[in-house]
């Protein structure tokens, strides 16, 4: 009596909840709970838009116990069938489900198994041939799990070929992802070095305005407006005692004060670097002048790094 009153509650609450669009991971919940309070019309009704986080095979998984309570048994074994067919791995818990469904559910795997083996093998081997070589790898090693399921039985010796190809294929589809991973760190290693000597390259001045520096003694040189702020930096791995990081910027400073352009005559550290350019390129000063009216200047300014 308490367990049917528990379960009228149970599905006073499931059937108030509405069914939205988007909302179908909750009537995969609700679903769920209508199938234990034992409203398993209602519950198929939830699970028509459902989604779980185990994918369409958990919602079919649930769609076959609620027809086998409900008697359709060719109904429930389609549910399994297409079950299996989405997720040949899919292994359902003993412990949670009927014995006569985790049965059924095997009987179902042990006729399916076969095809879904030779299915899986040949789009592996389509996404091989298509240089999918990470997807390729992740089949031939399902196909593999296949091969050595207890549930194929007898059908594994006439698959027993297909054993051999499916390990032949994963270490070439293995080695062609790593081998494609080494090419992809080394086009983005060699991209940033070229950015490294680009950003290290001296400014080319334009050939009309003059640029004039510290030789030029009748030119106010710049003066830092605030503070000049470095970036922070962690001194690598190995760095004691006093050793220091010496560098050389030199700063092309415009005629309102700004940094037009920045580079390293002497680097500092190679990755440090960057980050100094791009600190440098936020400073300000108040410009040279000659004859009282502002010029542009180039000014070296040197930079150490002290261990901490």
């Amino acid at each position: 009596m308490l367990h049917s009153i528990l379960s009228l509650m149970l599905w006073a609450f499931v059937a108030q909840e509405p069914i939205q669009a988007g909302a179908s991971d909750n009537n995969f919940m609700a679903a769920k709970a209508l199938y234990a309070a034992g409203n398993y019309e209602e519950a198929l009704s939830r699970l028509t838009s459902a989604t779980a986080a185990g994918g369409a095979a958990e919602v079919n998984q649930y769609r076959a116990l609620c027809l086998l309570a409900l008697g359709r048994t060719a109904e429930a074994e389609r549910s399994l069938e297409d079950l299996v067919t989405q997720r040949p791995l899919f292994k359902m818990s003993e412990t949670d489900v009927s014995p006569r469904v985790v049965a059924m559910f095997h009987d179902v795997r042990k006729r399916l198994l076969p095809g879904a083996t030779r299915d899986l093998y040949a789009r592996a081997r389509t996404n091989y041939d298509q240089k999918l070589y990470g997807r390729a790898a992740a089949e031939f090693k399902d196909v593999l799990a296949l091969l050595g399921d207890p549930d194929l039985g007898q059908d594994a010796a006439a698959l027993s070929d297909l054993k051999m190809i499916a390990e032949g294929f994963l270490k070439l589809a293995d080695a062609e992802a790593a081998a494609a991973a080494k090419a992809e760190t080394d086009a983005a290693a060699l991209k940033k070095a070229e950015a490294a000597v680009e950003a290290a390259k001296p400014p080319a001045p334009p050939p009309t305005v003059r640029i004039y520096n510290e030789a030029d003694k009748d030119v106010t040189p710049p003066v830092d407006i605030g503070s000049r702020t470095l970036p922070e930096w962690k001194p690598p791995p190995g760095a004691a005692g006093s050793f220091e990081y010496r560098g050389v910027l030199r700063l092309l400073i415009d005629e309102q004060g700004k940094v037009e352009q920045a580079a390293l005559v002497q680097r500092v550290l190679e990755a440090y670097d960057p980050l100094l350019l791009a600190a440098a390129r936020s400073w300000t000063f108040r410009p040279a002048r000659r004859n009282g009216q502002p010029v542009k200047y180039q000014k070296l300014i040197g930079v150490t790094l002290l261990p901490r």
